[in-house]
């Protein structure tokens, strides 16, 4: 198999060559590891490479009635989610790696879906920023423009992903995480409902965060829902799954919707780049022409929620710190995590529980507030970041030593646009690759539902594939070029 060929393909068109027996699962395992060499050296998105426990996993054979049979896949480096799989979580701080003796319910999940997975995928230090750039693994670009940054901070599965080396990939997200990186790469990202992905056996709340995948297509985001949504043993909370499968509903148009659009912040700020803002309105333009009444709208969100969310952030951030230096051994210092993440750690241990407590009842306000909002609108739209990717090498916690922690958090909130308040509400929210700028970049727009309500975000965002496909756009750096 070429690797233009296997490029040219999503995870379900080589997963459906691999089961009709037109092509086996080590030419493309073969062909995944071309790409990637290929790619790489441009990107830096690589952390590890586990090419020999594919080749193993594909010796056990390949169950031809997964969903995603033989179909190559990145890990992001924030360890934990499988078995023997070292992870650095982008930190001096964790030694020789973080290797766990089993696989959470996650990853047992993706892996019975059928993929098998080459390689870890770079991540910011402890995942706390928007751009993917480390002491430990250097500075990850994006394979549209080198110059600029993959965004994080499931930075590098979204530049390994959109330069066509595998077709899917792992990422979390706790304020923006695979969506930002997925609008600054082109690709499509989901943050689904939360409590719909699995946290366990050793996970508690999920919080603001999610794990899920970063895809070039919709239908590919839609089939691996199916695959690892369900029960979560132990975890007190649940989602419904829907009655009809997420690869089936996609294939319908939706009924006509009602959806709020915004061309600015809930609350007040101006978007900084006009093209994010000029995306929308041509978003808002598509849809009404396939029959869906579109409203501007705001919900009533104060700006000084993102303080509250920082501190609840802050302080579950600094557990995890914890917990990496009593594996490794090492201690919690200038030396071990970088300059900013440092800084922030030692502020984070003065948080009172007083003051815990009353951020996470800001948050729950929030909550409350934009369920009511929703009540009105089926779906939300906005950009997904009210920027386009920034320069690679320097909007980073290490190369600014001496910045105020407070300065870092609202640099970081440039990034986010509206992706943060899903996490704090726990709705269903995807990026898509709709539109572009004058410069050839691909400018997200993100699609908000209501609690639940995946089936149908990912249905109005498969008929916006069809009806403005993007499966044509490639990046400067692709495999097979």
């Amino acid at each position: 198999m070429k690797v233009s060929e296997y490029a040219a393909l999503d995870a379900t068109g080589l997963a459906g060559l691999i089961r009709r027996k037109e092509i086996s699962p080590q030419e493309v395992l073969d062909a995944a590891i071309e790409a990637i060499e290929q790619v790489n050296p441009s990107l830096n998105a690589i952390v590890a490479r586990t090419y020999d426990a594919a080749k193993a996993q594909l010796a056990k054979g390949v169950d031809m009635n997964a969903p995603f049979c033989g179909v190559p896949f990145v890990i992001k480096d924030e360890g934990g989610l499988m078995k023997d799989i070292p992870c650095t979580l982008g930190t001096r701080l964790s030694g020789r790696g973080i290797v766990t003796d089993h696989d959470t319910i996650l990853g047992a999940r993706f892996k019975k879906a059928g993929v098998v997975v080459v390689a870890t995928a770079a991540c910011p230090e402890f995942c706390w920023n928007n751009a993917t750039e480390t002491i430990r693994n250097g500075v990850t670009r994006n394979p549209w423009n080198p110059k600029l940054t993959s965004g994080g901070s499931s930075g590098g599965t979204a530049a390994i992903v959109a330069a066509g080396a595998v077709p899917m990939g792992h990422g979390s997200d706790g304020g923006g995480s695979i969506r930002m990186p997925a609008a600054a790469c082109g690709l499509v990202g989901l943050k689904p409902t939360r409590f719909r992905i699995p946290t366990g056996p050793d996970g508690g709340d999920p919080g603001q965060a999610a794990d899920f995948i970063m895809s070039r297509s919709v239908r590919d985001t839609a089939a691996m829902l199916d695959a690892v949504e369900g029960p979560d043993p132990g975890c007190y909370g649940t989602a419904e799954r829907p009655t009809i499968p997420y690869s089936q509903v996609i294939q319908k148009d939706p009924p006509r919707l009602r959806i709020a659009y915004m061309l600015r912040t809930p609350y007040g700020d101006v978007y900084e780049n006009h093209e994010c803002v000029e995306a929308v309105k041509s978003a808002v333009g598509l849809l009404e022409s396939l029959g869906h009444i579109c409203v501007e709208d705001y919900p009533p969100l104060d700006v000084h929620y993102h303080e509250a969310r920082i501190l609840v952030q802050s302080v579950g951030t600094n557990a995890w710190i914890e917990r990496v230096a009593k594996g490794s051994g090492l201690p919690i210092s200038e030396d071990t995590l970088e300059p900013l993440v440092y800084k922030a750690y030692l502020e984070a241990r003065n948080v009172t529980a007083s003051a815990y407590v009353a951020a996470k009842s800001e948050l729950t306000k929030v909550m409350r507030d934009l369920g009511q909002f929703m009540e009105h609108y089926d779906i939300l739209i906005s950009p997904t970041m009210g920027i386009m990717p920034l320069e690679a090498g320097f909007y980073n916690p290490f190369s600014r030593p001496e910045m105020p922690v407070h300065d870092w958090v609202l640099e970081r909130r440039r990034w986010s646009g509206n992706t943060a308040m899903c996490n704090v509400t726990g709705q269903p929210s995807i990026t898509v690759p709709l539109e572009w700028s004058k410069e050839g970049l691909p400018i997200g727009i993100e699609i908000d539902g209501r609690v639940g309500e995946d089936a149908l975000v990912l249905q109005l965002s498969a008929q916006l594939e069809r009806a403005k496909p993007w499966a044509g756009c490639h990046p400067e750096i692709y495999a097979g070029r």
